[in-house]
């Protein structure tokens, strides 16, 4: 499960999280009889106490009142997901079978929606904050399940544990060389920023309309250099990759061509032709792309 994308593929928005940072002060009064009922209603279901040992129990005990805490803080980060897959691998290390998970935040569910009516009188509030907190219980859901089944198949499959490993040290190293990249990006995009603020002053100084148009190049590549800087940037963030973005550099780059060829006398027509040519296809093809990625984004949100 790619974490990064959780969030966004059950439309949380932040007045998702608002509503139920909202509850936070009211539904802590409640955490210890939160906890009791919890526990009782797994030992009617699953004699939950005879599965585990005693000690341990009251480990699980105090996690649960920390899970109950951090849910509403409703912080969508590492720090909260990495709480609730380490919460998964105890599940399987003390051998709670899947169907008890499922069961647990079904209770809670239930749970949450009985003390919501009680803490809000306004329908309207109570239904807006109730779609948010489904919303929530079910991302809990869906981390801890998957990454029950991950831990599960670990135990069995040394094969997937090295292809974790594989995976992990992948990713890694991906982050490092894309920061990297961000990196140099920055320091050309100051460069180039640099380049074209002195050709601007070069054309104030000698009012050249060659200058001028010399400068106008440079902007096109500082343009060029920003949008690959921002397309790199959401990417680290977990954004779809986009081809559109370097089909416009190259784009940028032979309309640059084109104002440097008006700058020689000595260039030859055919030249000028190519360069035409290669931007009206280099168009055609950009259009083509970019519809079909705001056709696929407007899919993806339908």
């Amino acid at each position: 499960m790619n974490l990064r994308k959780i969030a966004p593929l059950y439309e949380i928005s932040d007045k998702d999280k608002q509503n139920i940072r909202s509850l936070k002060d009211s539904m802590l009064q409640y955490k210890k009889e939160f906890v009791d009922a919890f526990y009782e209603y797994l030992e009617r279901k699953f004699d939950f106490t005879e599965q585990i040992p005693f000690e341990r129990f009251l480990v699980h005990k105090e996690k649960l009142g920390i899970w109950y805490e951090k849910f509403f803080e409703a912080s969508f980060n590492n720090a909260f997901y990495q709480f609730l897959i380490n919460a998964s691998k105890k599940h399987v290390d003390l051998r709670i079978d899947e169907s008890a998970i499922n069961t647990m935040f079904s209770f809670v569910r239930r749970w949450f929606h009985e003390k919501i009516f009680l803490i809000i009188n306004d329908d309207y509030k109570r239904k807006e904050i109730l779609v948010s907190v489904h919303k929530f219980v079910d991302i809990n859901a869906a981390v801890m399940s998957s990454a029950y089944h991950d831990e599960q198949i670990k135990k069995f499959t040394s094969i997937f544990s090295l292809r974790e490993l594989v995976v992990s040290f992948s990713e890694r190293f991906m982050f490092f060389m894309n920061s990297i990249l961000v990196l140099i990006l920055v320091l050309l995009t100051i460069n180039a920023a640099y380049m074209f603020f002195m050709e601007l002053a070069d054309t104030y100084q000698h009012g050249s309309g060659k200058l001028l148009i010399t400068a106008l190049g440079s902007l096109l590549i500082l343009w060029v250099l920003i949008e690959l800087l921002h397309t790199e940037i959401q990417l680290l963030k977990g954004g779809k990759f986009k081809i559109s973005v370097f089909i416009g550099v190259a784009l940028i780059a032979f309309i640059r061509d084109l104002l440097i060829l008006t700058l020689k006398h000595e260039a030859s027509g055919e030249g000028i032709y190519f360069v035409l040519a290669s931007i009206l296809i280099l168009g055609l093809i950009y259009w083509l792309i970019a519809r079909m990625e705001k056709m696929d984004n407007a899919k993806r949100r339908g």
